[in-house]
């Protein structure tokens, strides 16, 4: 196996090459996420400019691990301090799953995690940030109905959904 170099920004792309095959290799950071939910059971979710598919979209909140040596936790309190305003310790986080998202053309893993707070932390729904323009809470109802019709569709967040729908008694 050999690697070459073809891209080399932010993210870096390398040709593959197996037993003379040749791939595509995307090089790129691992990432984080929370599910937030607060004492009525609502989800905070950003609202926030995709370039790639020029779109505003809803998601949980979310960053690439992409500091040197930074721990995922110490990450998603940075991520959530930055896209919420909301300042977590992290003995406040649990761990719900790590999964690959594009395995088919990069090793990188996504990690979500569930945090829980008073809604009450969080002051303002208008956010000063490069990627995120605002908060929503959403109970779990509406975010129900915004996956199925199509409002909601990123990756992170709709898995999200499929975790609160297991593991929470009260969703109906």
């Amino acid at each position: 196996m050999k690697d070459k170099l073809v891209y080399d920004g932010w993210l870096k792309v390398y040709n593959r090459e197996i037993e003379k095959n040749k791939y595509d290799i995307l090089k790129n950071y691992d990432a984080v996420s929370a599910i937030v939910l607060n004492e009525f059971d609502e989800i905070l979710l950003v609202k926030q400019f995709r370039p790639a598919i020029m779109e505003e979209t809803l998601e949980v909140p979310a960053g690439c691990v992409d500091i040197d040596g930074e721990k995922k936790e110490t990450c998603l309190i940075r991520e959530l301090r930055e896209e919420t305003n909301l300042n977590i310790a992290e003995g406040e986080i649990n761990k719900v799953i790590e999964y690959k998202p594009i395995m088919g053309f990069s090793n990188s893993t996504m990690t979500i995690f569930e945090v829980r707070i008073k809604k009450d932390l969080i002051k303002t729904n208008k956010i000063c940030n490069d990627d995120v323009t605002e908060i929503v809470w959403m109970n779990l109802k509406e975010f129900e109905n915004n996956i199925q019709n199509g409002t909601i569709f990123d990756g992170k967040t709709v898995m999200s959904y499929f975790y609160l729908k297991s593991s929470l008694e009260n969703f109906k």
